[in-house]
């Protein structure tokens, strides 16, 4: 099947046939070792010529979806030879938009599409990893206000639930985005971030100019062009 520029090679569940001479198997688990069913795994064509791009596509992969287990497996022999990665993810609705969530791979190495592999995976909330350093969720992002020069690099970040939960808080961490915390849960907060104590003067990104600034701001993980991210602009 074609999607696109896109070929979608369907794959079995686990059990539902015969295996052929190559496949991919494994198991998508929670933090509790359960099984999770109706994840998404993918086996990924990792080798490209201009010829294949011409003929298939800029992505030819094999699709399978866990069952009641939390197993896959996905049938190898139809497709070309060369080396796959498997990529497993969930879908989830964050403020009305459809993202991909994906699973901690138990490891990221590349197999051969001509012999049987294994790839487990963990459905749990990713911080950041070598394959997702910004993680696998929101992620909230701290920045100064406008001709505030105060070094946030030592801020902790507060976040209440509003849906629920615990209250959690973490340090934010220097990436090429600037001041983050990464995989959390997506939902509404309320957002507070104190330094060496105090509290800071928050809004967010993007406010009018004439917006207080408060010790706490309330949104959900919409901004960002990713649709992702909780932008807030912070001042003492």
């Amino acid at each position: 099947m074609r999607i696109g520029s896109l070929l979608v090679l369907p794959a079995l569940l686990a059990g539902a046939a015969p295996a052929l001479a190559a496949s991919v198997t494994g198991r998508v688990s929670g933090p509790d070792g359960q099984g999770v069913a109706g994840i998404t795994v993918e086996a990924i064509y990792q080798n490209y010529t201009a010829d294949d791009l011409l003929t298939y596509g800029s992505s030819i992969k094999a699709i399978a979806t866990t069952d009641a287990a939390g197993r896959y497996r996905i049938e190898l022999g139809s497709l070309p030879a060369g080396e796959y990665r498997a990529h497993a993810y969930r879908s989830v609705v964050n403020g009305g938009r459809v993202l991909d969530m994906a699973m901690l791979p138990e490891t990221n190495l590349p197999f051969t599409g001509n012999a049987d592999a294994v790839r487990n995976f963990t459905d749990t909330l990713i911080e950041s990893s070598p394959d997702l350093p910004y993680g696998n969720a929101g992620i909230f992002l701290l920045q100064n206000a406008v001709l505030d020069y105060t070094d946030l690099a030592g801020a902790e970040v507060t976040l209440v639930p509003l849906d629920g939960g615990a209250a959690s808080t973490r340090p934010v961490r220097s990436t090429g985005e600037g001041l983050v915390v990464t995989g959390i849960a997506y939902g509404r907060y309320r957002a507070g971030v104190s330094l060496d104590g105090a509290p800071l003067q928050l809004r967010l990104f993007g406010a009018d100019p004439d917006d207080a600034f408060s010790v706490h701001v309330i949104h959900d993980f919409t901004m960002g062009h990713l649709g992702n991210q909780f932008i807030v602009e912070a001042r003492r």
